[in-house]
């Protein structure tokens, strides 16, 4: 009877385990998924940033041409609002 009792002993255990390795890999495809969708993100907002910059170009130009004057050129890696090189920290 005493090894009857191990073996279902033995049977809770593997199956406690079992069921922590499932649980940890539930926990490991919601961290996962959330890990890309935010990488994902980040690359849409980094398009919408570009896209935001070539129009305010486009912008200043447009205005310096209405105004009779010729567009000015400005160095973009002087401004202190510039975002390229800019790596997010998570």
């Amino acid at each position: 009877m005493f090894d009857f009792a191990m073996g279902q002993n033995s049977l809770a255990s593997l199956a406690l385990s079992a069921l922590s390795a499932l649980l940890f890999l539930l926990v490991w495809f919601f961290v996962s998924r959330a890990s890309v969708r935010a990488n994902q993100q980040i690359e849409l907002l980094q398009e919408i940033v570009e896209q935001q910059r070539q129009q305010t170009e486009l912008l200043k130009i447009l205005t310096a041409r209405a105004k009779g004057a010729e567009p000015v050129e400005e160095a973009e890696e002087d401004s202190a609002l510039s975002l390229r090189g800019f790596i997010p920290e998570r």
